[in-house]
């Protein structure tokens, strides 16, 4: 096991522990899906939670669902007249953040003690370009039962690029099709709240990010090979890609970014890179 390897499960120990559905609904995606890295984990997952709570994000968008483990940590940590817009590609991974979302809100609801149940309701959206949304109303902190918060999620199935976002948005995690971070990064700017936080997942792409920096070329000896859950061989839904088209992709990303006078930022070495980034104007 690797340094990194080690810290992760190090880290992991010494937080407070997962809620039994969140945990639950990672292991029935490790075992129903093929893809099961590509789900955040318990470590980012709490890390979003905090910073949705610290921020004060009352608009939460995420790009990319998969099974919906990231969406229910940000929802918990929004106000009650919050909402989080999630989008998704994949019907078969939908389904399952459905059941889940389905099941915090109904588990949560019975636990909370109130009688404000919140029913399901099915948001209908006229533009043809988002076939289906779904509108759930969820409890907020898994670990604060019975204290009635409440958050709405609405999963829009479809390309994230062609599906109506909130004009404004207090907080952004993108973790999508890595080719179109570049495309994603510049709609979702003007929308984002002066002040606003996006967290871009993959910053580093296993390490093959490495080969597009110049800067690194000269000491490519000196920087490691990422491995396991950091990298490696990684399995992605959109295998059809490149692997070098994607790591091209982030890396442009990165360094727009890093060039965007408008915003400042820091890359956490947390798994395969958080690329933290907080609009100043």
């Amino acid at each position: 096991m690797s340094f990194f390897e080690k810290a992760s499960r190090y880290a992991g120990l010494m937080m407070r522990g997962e809620p039994a559905l969140l945990k639950e609904l990672r292991e029935t995606t490790v075992r129903e899906l093929r893809y099961d890295d590509m789900l955040s984990g318990p470590v980012v997952g709490r890390f979003l939670n905090m910073l949705v709570r610290i921020s004060g994000a009352r608009s939460v968008l995420e790009i990319g669902t998969f099974t919906g483990y990231a969406s229910l940590w940000m929802a918990t940590a929004l106000p009650p007249d919050g909402m989080l817009v999630t989008c998704e590609t994949n019907e078969k991974y939908a389904r399952i953040a459905r059941r889940f979302f389905e099941r915090y809100r109904n588990e949560m609801t019975e636990e909370s003690c109130t009688d404000q149940k919140t029913p399901h309701t099915d948001a209908v959206h006229t533009d043809q370009k988002t076939p289906h949304s779904d509108a759930i109303h969820t409890i907020a902190d898994p670990n604060r039962h019975g204290h009635g918060r409440r958050a709405e999620i609405r999963l829009c199935m479809g390309p994230a690029l062609e599906t109506p976002w909130p004009d404004q948005i207090d907080f952004v995690f993108l973790d999508a099709d890595k080719e179109h971070y570049p495309d994603y990064y510049e709609r979702v700017m003007p929308r984002l709240a002066p002040g606003g936080l996006l967290v871009v997942d993959n910053a580093f792409w296993g390490g093959k990010v490495w080969g597009c920096s110049s800067d690194l070329q000269t000491h490519a000896a000196d920087v490691p090979e990422a491995s396991g859950v950091h990298g490696g061989e990684r399995k992605t839904r959109d295998q059809d890609v490149p692997a070098d088209q994607k790591a091209a992709a982030i890396d442009r990303l990165n360094r727009m970014i890093a060039e965007d006078e408008n915003v400042e930022n820091v890359i956490l070495t947390v798994r395969d890179g958080l690329h933290l980034v907080r609009k100043i104007r």
